[in-house]
């Protein structure tokens, strides 16, 4: 939580409060997820120390198992999880299988971090068997004695001592905050602690610094503290519509640009009513700093659309295949995979018909890119009937089948986030498939779910429920991954044909996330061929036609 300070006047007295010392987390996030198959992305020496994901039955299940060089380290070389400030504890156990006692240290480099002496270490002792090991937030303190700046956090990693090449199995590794508190007393009453806040000042000459607990303030739960105190407003009328629609029986895989597609696609459920995608944001207020963050991106400069994210339906008996991972192992998800042999690829078929006019492509010359052009290569994958999407990055067929950079699997029966920092087949960890806009949608006259948006330059950071980000730039000004952006209420939408005006009307009452860095306020639409091409109409929207909007509690 951002410190916050608030001048309070009362019988002349005037206090600065702040409310840094209140903790804004209940629960835990984890740093690295090994249980997950998540794997460090810094080791100091590149390779010289052993790192495998092995069974450790003592520390109950998939764990990291360091056999480290000399001196040698591993960890994050970008941190996943930037603001440290709202927890409590890092908290994770190892596994010493020696035994003589290892040594090791615990090192965090921050926004402030400039040399040895202004990064943080903490020396750990693991004695033989297995370590519980946990390190107060507040305790950590930079070698010389300064405060670190644990809200700007950009890399931390766990060292051996030089001269030492110890062994040793480390549990998943979390950040924890307060424990979820109990349910609220009879008439009210909050069950547990109050969150306490400081009070620094004057009080005439007299310097006051107090600590102070309220009465009658209840910390906030995980969910509420993790999502945003926020009012929810959905549309009932889309839940009514999808639930009495009859999907009809997907017997092998269906295309995403027929007919057959849009009467299942119109039956199908995507997230719970309450999910970020499915949320109306038409009243939500302005972010304090919209009208910079849309100077950034380009005030003068025309909304677009990239006819990119095709997929194919999969009914639930697909047979699955192995997916080899070539980048991004360590953040992807387990196979095997449903992915039938005309999965498409980003773009097909419009683009390469557009492209290539008179010498057409075949799908597999497509699939293989024989035309070496590269790019994302996006691959998706939905079974309406599970309600399980399969999200690919870089997907390209081979000889000995299917490969590609990152995959994901996002349970569009829940609310389930990818794990803090994980990407996904999206920069933002963000899935694909509910942004992308669709034939069935526009002959319905109804876009029902947020908008994915590209843009030249983000911010190094992230917001729900985004868990990723991809940029250097720390710029302020520069919208995070995930920001809500919003088509102004009183943008006239009334001139443009029945197509795009159904875009904008989903981008006034849904908004858009800002998901990837590309070309500026381009938004993905299904490369559909039924669809019309909608450049010249969508180019008359200017970026001042937006707005960053946040949630009616603040996010």
């Amino acid at each position: 939580m951002r410190a916050r300070r608030t001048f309070v006047t009362a019988i002349g007295l005037v206090l600065l409060v702040s409310m840094a010392a209140g903790r804004a987390f209940a629960g835990k996030e984890a740093l690295l997820s090994f249980s997950r198959g998540q794997l460090p992305t810094d080791t100091a020496s590149d390779g010289a120390s052993n790192l495998t994901l092995e069974d450790v039955a003592e520390l109950g299940g998939k764990a990291l198992k360091v056999v480290y060089a000399d001196g040698d380290s591993f960890g994050d070389r970008v941190a996943k999880i930037k603001n440290w400030k709202p927890f409590i504890a890092l908290e994770f156990d190892a596994l010493n299988p020696s035994q003589q006692e290892v040594r090791l240290c615990f090192t965090v480099k921050h926004r402030r971090t400039t040399s040895y002496q202004t990064r943080v270490d903490v020396p750990l002792v693991l004695k033989p068997g297995k370590n519980s090991v946990r390190i107060g937030i507040d305790d950590m303190v930079n070698v010389n004695g300064s405060t670190p700046d644990l809200a700007a956090v950009d890399r931390w990693y766990i060292a051996c001592d030089a001269g030492t090449t110890p062994t040793v199995c480390f549990g998943d590794i979390w950040l924890v905050g307060d424990d979820a508190p109990a349910e609220a007393a009879p008439g009210g009453a909050p069950a547990g602690p109050a969150v306490a806040y400081r009070v620094t000042g004057r009080i005439g000459g007299m310097p006051v610094d107090l600590t102070v607990t309220p009465l009658g303030v209840a910390p906030r739960s995980a969910k509420t503290a993790a999502s945003g105190s926020r009012a929810i407003k959905t549309d009932p009328a889309r839940l009514a519509r999808i639930r009495t629609a009859n999907m009809p029986e997907i017997t092998g895989p269906v295309m995403f640009n027929t007919p057959e597609a849009d009467a299942i696609l119109s039956a199908l459920e995507v997230f719970p009513p309450d999910n970020p995608w499915n949320q109306l944001v038409d009243d939500w207020p302005r972010h304090p700093d919209s009208d910079a963050m849309i100077a950034s991106i380009g005030a003068e400069k025309p909304l677009r659309y990239n006819p990119d994210m095709a997929f194919v339906i999969v009914p639930p008996d697909q047979p699955r295949v192995e997916v080899k991972i070539t980048d991004y192992a360590g953040e992807s998800d387990r196979g095997p995979f449903p992915v039938p042999e005309n999965m498409p690829i980003e773009g097909w078929p419009v683009y390469y018909q557009r492209a290539q006019e008179g010498s057409p492509l075949t799908l597999d010359d497509v699939q293989r890119d024989k035309p070496g052009r590269g790019g994302d290569r996006h691959g998706i994958v939905v079974d309406p009937v599970g309600r399980m999407l399969y999200e690919f990055f870089v997907a390209r067929r081979t000889d000995d089948g299917w490969q590609a950079a990152q995959a994901s699997i996002f349970d569009l029966k829940t609310n389930q986030l990818r794990p803090t920092g994980w990407t996904s087949a999206d920069a933002a960890g963000l899935p694909i498939f509910p942004a992308v806009v669709r034939y069935d949608e526009l002959q319905r006259g109804k876009i029902e779910h947020a908008l994915r948006v590209t843009i030249r330059k983000t911010r190094r950071e992230f917001v729900a429920p985004a868990t990723h980000f991809a940029s250097p730039h720390t710029n302020p000004e520069y919208p995070r991954m995930g920001e809500r952006l919003r088509l102004k209420a009183d943008f006239d939408v009334s001139d443009f044909s029945p197509e795009v005006r159904t875009i904008l009307e989903a981008l006034k009452r849904y908004g858009m996330f800002v998901a990837d860095n590309g070309i500026e306020w381009a938004i993905s639409v299904a490369p559909d061929p039924r669809i019309s091409n909608l450049h010249e109409e969508l180019r008359r929207v200017k970026g001042a036609a937006f707005e960053v909007v946040v949630p009616p509690n603040g996010r």
